[in-house]
């Protein structure tokens, strides 16, 4: 079948690589809209819906791998782990923010987003309820909802010490 191009396969080869785990440039995608026609414009949501699935699930199954995977000092490991769970978030978040679709498509994705992580972060919690005092403080500090930090900017070098005031 040969891809003739336009905005559906835009999104479609778009949508594919992301829900594969691939962050792709976004800004060629054309606005979901009636614009592209009902039928065309039901098929780009659906597309939609199940590259969002998949990306939501492979993050679900990457966290739960890595939190039974861990080793060594369970202190650092476990705040690696949910230092690189919020990060592997940031994708996710910003296709539910993206202005190519529709606002109540958003609000969806972003619902559905905030419950997955909102309910990861439960599970996580009551694992360690009766766990030493340093986890469930690496927990409490390192909240899944926590946005990562902002990388460092390029002119200014981190000392690798961290004032506490």
């Amino acid at each position: 079948m040969r891809h003739v191009p336009g905005p559906y396969a835009d999104w479609r080869a778009w949508l594919d690589a992301f829900g594969e785990g691939t962050d792709l440039p976004s800004g060629h995608l054309a606005p979901i809209g009636e614009q592209m026609g009902p039928h065309v414009q039901e098929r780009v949501l659906r597309h939609v819906a199940e590259a969002f699935a998949r990306r939501q699930r492979r993050w679900a199954d990457t966290f739960q791998r890595d939190l039974g995977a861990l080793s060594g000092d369970p202190v650092h490991a476990l705040a690696a782990t949910l230092a690189s769970a919020r990060t592997r978030l940031a994708p996710l978040r910003k296709f539910c923010a993206s202005p190519a679709m529709p606002p109540a498509l958003r609000d969806e994705l972003t619902n559905a987003l905030n419950e997955t992580v909102r309910s990861s972060q439960q599970s996580l919690d009551d694992s360690v309820r009766h766990a030493p005092i340093a986890l469930q403080a690496v927990v409490r500090e390192n909240r899944l909802t926590t946005a990562p930090p902002p990388p460092p900017s390029p002119g200014r070098q981190s000392t690798g010490r961290r004032v506490i005031i």
